[in-house]
């Protein structure tokens, strides 16, 4: 069973605030399966210090670390979505704030631009995100919140 009901005809917006739902409530629940279900096996992430990009096994152990009930790093996600527009009837676009609340209560703000691609099962998952610099951010639109 998928997390993230797709349903026909589905329109950009209703698409990205299903995919943001599914997945701050996997985070919520700690479901490493049920989130990496929302992530293409062959999505690529840019915009992070110190990696020219990472991949699915990457993003995977981060969330493992990140979910894990005794010492899990994050605490919850929310999304500020912005922009959005479909390329096509399979390639969804936006942009947006994340905020991540530690497990210490810091919230980490950060701009994305994230690509969405429903696959072959029918499933709308990322695969491309990026995380914007201060002027890509402030180009797209993006302002801290704050």
């Amino acid at each position: 069973m998928k997390f993230f009901p797709v349903e026909e005809n589905m329109n950009p917006s209703d698409i990205v605030n299903g995919w943001a739902m599914a997945s701050c409530e996997t985070l919520a629940r700690r479901d490493v399966e049920a989130h990496m279900d929302l992530i293409s096996k062959d999505v690529k992430v840019f915009g992070l210090a110190n990696h020219e990009f990472v991949d699915y096994n990457f993003w995977h152990n981060q969330v493992k670390e990140q979910f894990s009930q005794g010492q899990g790093q994050v605490k919850s996600v929310r999304y500020y979505l912005h922009a959005m527009r479909a390329d096509s009837d399979t390639l969804v676009l936006f942009t947006a704030i994340e905020y991540l609340t530690d497990k210490d209560g810091i919230e980490h703000e950060s701009p994305i631009e994230v690509a969405l691609a429903k696959e072959e099962d029918g499933v709308w998952r990322v695969i491309q995100e990026k995380v914007l610099t201060q002027d890509e951010a402030q180009t797209a639109g993006l302002v801290s919140l704050h």
